[in-house]
């Protein structure tokens, strides 16, 4: 045909300022980039695999049709994809044929490598999904130069007679490959049901079909913009030690020193005895510098151990970026945080030794390089760290191409959802065998771990008990919300807080409190915009800090969610919580007398009811049923007790449920539905449907209290107001900024959208707003305070929300 472009000829993508970016320097570079990531433990005809698919991956471009969108001449062109998946089928089952090695071991590597070829540019589907592949146009591309190219970069292909035209690959593609598809199905089903693998060996096999997966797509796209792996060296871990050192004799003041200074050298002396474990569990109390004890330890296993990386994985965003800045202190190295809100500092730096020029890299140059994780630590959160393991975009095994030697840090990891909790534990176990990696489970409050791991971790203990008894808990009566708010009012202590179990009981306890002008009173809760609960969170941490420093006298009280309730460095000397489960009633006496401010700190706890109603039905009933049982065996229970009786609740959640029915979904991933893995979450699936609505949140009078890195993308973006940011948002001309603009611009904008119940989202904007702007933004200023966030009736949420 005429129209037919001469493959040598043919573009990968448009021309820059003269440049031209011809397909064949692209499919080779991304051959010699998936070289570059070869380990010697991977199979040569594997590698070989492999090196097909790069030079197949984007064979589809060659098509005039293809080559015409590309230069603006149409609006649309064919699915390249899809052309490079039939075509690597075709040249590598004939490759595997003619080499006499067509079985199992490498017809699952084909299948594998077909199925991402068609997804390289979007969502993975298991390799059940190939039958759908689409068929292509081959006659449309200059197969001629295509085949003269295959022979030149593989003359073994030439001398195996394998021909590539469009003929015998519209005769593979029009039949011959759905049969071949039809007996290789048959014949691993077959293998699965006579020779049972267990779930460890098939989550192996998975792991490693998505670590082949991150060599290709890393390939490709470091084949367009590079990212250099950055590792922490021998030398540097020797420095963060010291550094470690100085920074805990710089707290030599702080109540707890002495008892912190033990701790860290208890848990480094158990690891001493201990070092060839993979995994390692790090049970310290609450306040006992559990952070500092972790990196410690990790800078201790690397250098006798080799390893050259840090992530550090927290559950929820307000830990993460708290402990983030703690690890950059510490260590001297600044973190790359990746995570839904995450703002990169000084996104030119790499780390403390390697600035990048501004000039000479370019936006998606600094993207790539955060979707690679390619930094010495890299902070990022459970959800994320989720993705790593059982990636649902081609995008998303980036964050594996540099995992391997790093000392992986996982903390408060009890709050995963126990429905997924082997799942995680399995992908982990598998991940840390592949990449060579150290797990460190950090939490006072840990459920077993002999369902998901094939090795028990060491557990490294610091107890309480004989030590400091920082608090006692004390069950009392139920009380309603306005009972609550009187007992908060009369209070005499310094600070006090209440936990409540959902938003409506928060806002309900803080309306009835007796405001006094003695007292600085604080509400926060998760409808409220992430810019607002960041606010309030800073400015709870900085008054109880100041009131501790004895530079004011106010007394202080927080209503909250269980927004605080992990993680957060609060410390109260009373606190009230809303009977939950004993995890979370842990997990929030950790906030009170968390720093040895007084003798013996008071958590209470009883039923909070509402309309006569036992407010936290958000938990599950038979874990209020195993906590009640434990929990109400007395009344009053000191810190050092709370070890045994959490330990106690997770031998008898698990032994009433094992949660293994989630571990069949892996053998559906390895029947070729990988979707089934790549569907979890951390925290289990969002039952409610919600709408995003744009607040514009008045940031103005708490400027102090906002980060560096916010101030800096609204001067980027010369917004000076919510309403400048939403203009910016509306503009057409913002879809065609560069990617890394893009995106910066999305962080700084989802900082004032608020996921709404849908039933509450439209009321307050209309169905037409949502239709026409997506994210429409709130016009009404009675909607929303900056006192109490989100304002709702009782009948406009539902009343699990929390």
């Amino acid at each position: 045909m005429s129209s037919i472009i001469p493959f040598a000829m043919s573009i990968a993508r448009p021309d820059d300022h003269g440049k031209q970016y011809l397909l064949t320097e692209h499919l080779e570079g991304v051959r010699n980039k998936a070289r570059s990531f070869f380990t010697t433990d991977i199979d040569p005809t594997v590698k070989k695999l492999i090196e097909f698919a790069a030079i197949s991956h984007d064979i589809g471009k060659a098509n005039f049709e293809w080559q015409r969108y590309i230069k603006g001449e149409s609006r649309r062109g064919p699915n390249h994809s899809h052309y490079g998946a039939i075509f690597f089928s075709y040249l590598s089952y004939h490759f595997l044929k003619e080499s006499n090695v067509w079985n199992e071991r490498y017809q699952m590597t084909w299948l594998f490598l077909t199925r991402d070829i068609a997804d390289h540019h979007g969502v993975l589907k298991g390799y059940a999904k190939n039958e759908e592949i689409d068929t292509g146009s081959f006659e449309k591309m200059d197969m001629l130069g295509i085949e003269r190219w295959i022979y030149s970069l593989y003359p073994e292909i030439e001398s195996m007679n394998i021909s590539i035209n469009e003929e015998d690959i519209n005769l593979w593609q029009d039949g011959e490959y759905m049969d071949i598809l039809d007996e290789v199905f048959e014949s691993i089903y077959d293998d699965l049901r006579q020779h049972e693998k267990n779930v460890d060996e098939m989550m192996a096999v998975l792991q490693q079909w998505r670590f082949f997966t991150s060599i290709f797509i890393a390939a490709d796209r470091f084949d367009i913009q590079e990212a250099t792996d950055r590792r922490i060296k021998k030398s540097d871990w020797n420095k963060i030690g010291d550094r470690i050192n100085l920074f805990c004799l710089q707290g030599k003041e702080h109540p707890l020193a002495s008892i912190r200074s033990n701790a860290q050298k208890s848990i480094i002396k158990q690891w001493n005895a201990e070092k060839n474990s993979s995994y390692y569990v790090l049970e310290m109390p609450t306040g006992y510098g559990k952070t500092i004890t972790a990196l410690k330890l990790a800078s201790e296993i690397a250098k006798e151990k080799g390893f050259s990386k840090i992530i550090y994985i927290a559950p929820y965003l307000s830990i993460l970026e708290q402990n983030a800045d703690v690890i950059e202190k510490i260590t001297g190295f600044t973190p790359l945080q990746f995570h839904s809100m995450a703002i990169l500092k000084n996104r030119g730096r790499i780390d403390n030794e390697h600035l990048l020029d501004e000039n000479e890299k370019t936006d998606e140059m600094s993207d790539i390089h955060v979707q690679a994780w390619a930094n010495p630590i890299i902070c990022t959160s459970l959800v994320q760290w989720m993705k790593a393991i059982f990636p649902s975009r081609a995008q998303e095994t980036l964050r594996r191409i540099f995992l391997q030697d790093a000392i992986v840090v996982i903390d408060e990891p009890q709050i995963i959802d126990a429905a997924v909790w082997n799942l995680f534990l399995k992908g982990t176990n598998a991940m840390s065998k592949l990449y060579h990696q150290v797990t460190i489970f950090c939490s006072a409050t840990m459920p077993p771990f002999h369902h998901g791991l094939n090795e028990e971790p060491k557990r490294l203990t610091v107890s309480s008990k004989g030590s400091l008894n920082r608090y006692k808990l004390k069950l009392i009566e139920p009380i309603d919300a306005a009972e609550c708010a009187e007992k908060l009012s009369r209070l005499r202590e310094p600070s006090g807080a209440a936990i409540l179990n959902t938003i409506h009981d928060a806002i309900d306890v803080y309306q009835q409190l007796d405001q006094q002008k003695d007292t600085n009173t604080f509400l926060v809760h998760g409808l409220m915009v992430p810019i607002h609960k960041s606010i309030q969170i800073k400015q709870i941490f900085n008054a109880l800090n100041s009131q501790r420093k004895k530079e004011h006298s106010q007394r202080i009280l927080v209503i909250s969610t269980q927004v605080i309730e992990a993680g957060a460095d609060l410390s109260f000397h009373y606190m009230y919580r809303a009977l939950p489960i004993l995890p979370s009633l842990i997990q929030a006496a950790g906030r009170v007398n968390r720093h040895g401010e007084k003798d013996m700190g008071i958590i209470e706890t009883g039923k909070l009811m509402r309309n006569d109603q036992d407010t936290r039905f958000i938990y599950a009933h038979h874990l209020r049923r195993i906590s009640d049982d434990l929990l109400f065996q007395k009344d009053i229970w000191l810190e050092e007790e709370t070890g045994n009786l959490i330990k106690q609740f997770y031998q008898n959640m698990f032994h009433e449920n094992n949660y293994q029915s989630v571990l069949q979904d892996i053998k559906k991933a390895m029947e070729g539905n990988w979707e089934a893995l790549s569907r979890h979450e951390v925290f289990g699936g969002n039952e409610y449907h919600r709408l995003p609505v744009f607040i514009p949140f008045k940031w103005e009078e708490y400027e102090p209290f906002i980060s560096e890195d916010l101030k800096q993308l609204m001067e980027e973006f010369g917004a000076s107001s919510p309403e400048d940011i939403y203009s910016i948002f509306k503009e057409k001309k913002m879809l065609n900024r560069p990617y890394g603009e893009k995106k910066r611009f999305n962080i700084l904008f989802h900082q004032f959208v608020l996921n709404i119940p849908a039933k509450k989202a439209l009321k307050i904007v209309s169905k037409e707003d949502f239709l026409t702007d997506r994210i429409p933004i709130l016009k009404d200023d009675g909607v929303y305070s900056p006192e109490k966030g989100l304002a709702f009736m009782e009948d406009e949420i539902d009343h699990h929300f929390i």
